[in-house]
């Protein structure tokens, strides 16, 4: 058999399993005897410590993130005389600097340990979401909020990438979703938590309940990026993380290699542009690009529920429902969220189902967002239509896992690729709602609903061509996107060792005849 064939019958993208390991010496396997395998004593030390870090970091970000619109709608309108656009105008400020430094803090950590760089940026990002109680005008919250996107970009995608380099493909579906309902579970905490403040802290040592809300926000985040700098591993090939042991490390090293996957390391400049070359010619990013983009940009239907449970009014004019209530109200639909997310990415992971998620739950925005741009008459139907919308968030974890999948042999071109994803998704959030999504057109929003429900279709084309492509291409998933390369170097590395061996076997009659 030649060598390259020999490789690719060793190559097969399936995972392959590892050689019976020793029994683990952890205090867990005196405890159960399920901790006597060390793979599970691993997973727990990644899923306690990584995971859990992931999540709260998570649900912090998003709570900085969306602080404006709950501070908004409980008072800080009124107080700073915000009657205009200002409310999209600071999603506009925000998304221009996220989308601007998605891209280069990716590259930054081709170059720089996450785990000094991403705990890092959560702490300056911290400061400026505390330091958001002081503004006095639209303008102030202008600049705080573009330098909150600048820091808050590293966040997500780095993330991603770190939780892409510990977990093999059969475990990265659920996992995922876990960390990406942490933005669900954040928006449920913000909503609890203004709530809580403004009807307990609102006035205290003169502060209104809006700004007790930055400061707490801020506080908290602060306190995780510092916990960051003793959790974030990096990748398993540069890990110095203390709480594993040099046993462990090797042993995640093995898991990602024996299922096929490359992990990160800090690379060249060179191997970068290389890199970033096989990322544009492939029609790969195009396709994930569309389909994640397209879906991204619909998901925007339900940002402005509050806005619309704001505006009800009873017959009397008055306001149908108190601040309190508007910000309890949305916890449904978080909760929702929640569950379809971790259940529809853990069936993924069982029945390997990721493209099919995608567009079943794609389809599911089609429906919802399709009722709401006919606008009907019932406001039970308005609401529980608007509801929906929040069950269709576990199309973006699927559809992430599929491309960790597919390009398995590529980890830079995964980091950049998520980054390249979510800056443009935040360009469009900088652009399209300026025209799409004005307040003037709440609650009808004659545009937002029926594009929203456009792009919900124009991702279920996209996520099929890239099915289609991929099939057409499973070589991809096997050596790369570099394929002639990967095979050349995989024959170079066979060759030597085979001549080698050759070599042995021709000394050893020689040496045989001496001993005789």
């Amino acid at each position: 058999m030649s060598p390259t064939n020999s490789l690719k019958n060793s190559s097969a993208p399936e995972e392959r399993q590892i050689d019976a390991l020793p029994d683990s010496t952890s205090w867990l396997a005196r405890v159960h005897p399920y901790f006597k395998d060390p793979r599970h004593v691993l997973l727990l030390k990644l899923d306690t410590l990584l995971l859990s870090w992931a999540f709260v970091a998570g649900l912090f970000k998003d709570m900085d993130q969306s602080a404006t619109t709950a501070a908004y709608v409980s008072g800080m309108k009124e107080d700073l005389g915000l009657f205009g656009n200002e409310l999209v105008e600071f999603t506009t400020w925000f998304s221009v600097g996220y989308a601007l430094f998605i891209v280069p803090s990716q590259l930054i950590q081709t170059r720089v340990r996450p785990s000094v760089f991403l705990p890092f940026c959560e702490i300056v990002w911290g400061l400026f979401t505390l330091f958001t109680y002081k503004a006095q005008s639209a303008k102030t919250i202008y600049v705080l909020r573009f330098f909150l996107g600048v820091f808050e970009s590293t966040s997500w995608p780095g993330i991603v990438s770190l939780i892409l380099n510990w977990y093999t493909p059969k475990e990265l579906g659920k996992r995922l979703a876990i960390f990406g309902v942490s933005g669900v579970a954040g928006n449920m905490f913000l909503g609890i938590v203004q709530a809580a403040l403004y009807k307990n802290l609102n006035g205290a040592h003169g502060l209104a309940g809006w700004q007790w809300l930055f400061i707490v926000s801020g506080i908290m985040t602060i306190f995780w990026g510092l916990v960051g700098f003793l959790v974030i591993p990096d990748s398993p090939s540069i890990t110095r993380a203390l709480y594993l042991t040099e046993q462990e490390r090797e042993l995640s090293r093995a898991r990602m290699d024996d299922s096929g996957t490359k992990t990160s390391s800090i690379i060249p400049f060179k191997v970068l542009v290389e890199k970033l070359k096989l990322l544009v010619k492939t029609p790969i990013t195009y396709l994930y690009l569309a389909g994640y983009l397209q879906f991204a940009w619909s998901q925007r239907a339900n940002s402005y529920f509050l806005l619309y449970l704001k505006g009800l009014t009873d017959s009397n004019g008055d306001s149908l429902y108190s601040v309190y209530t508007v910000n309890l109200i949305p916890l449904g639909g978080y909760g929702i969220s929640i569950v379809c997310n971790i259940g529809l990415n853990a069936l993924s992971d069982w029945k390997g189902w990721r493209w099919q998620v995608a567009v079943a739950v794609a389809a599911l925005q089609v429906l919802a967002t399709s009722v709401l741009a006919g606008w009907p008459d019932s406001r039970q139907t308005i609401m529980a239509f608007y509801f929906l919308t929040f069950a269709t968030a576990a199309w973006g974890y699927a559809l992430l896992a599929w491309m960790a999948e597919i390009l398995r042999k590529e980890p830079e071109v995964r980091s950049i690729l998520v980054g390249t994803a979510v800056t443009l998704v935040y360009a469009g959030h900088a652009s399209i709602p300026l025209r799409a999504w004005r307040v003037a057109d709440s609650p009808r929003y004659p545009i937002g609903f029926p594009l929203a429900a456009a792009f919900a279709v124009g991702s279920i084309i996209s996520i099929l061509g890239l099915r289609f492509y991929v099939d057409k291409h499973p070589d991809i998933v096997e050596w790369g996107l570099d394929q002639e390369g990967a095979k050349s170097r995989a024959v170079e590395e066979i060759i030597p060792s085979d001549r080698s061996a050759a070599s042995d076997d021709v000394k050893e009659p020689a040496q045989q005849t001496v001993r005789v």
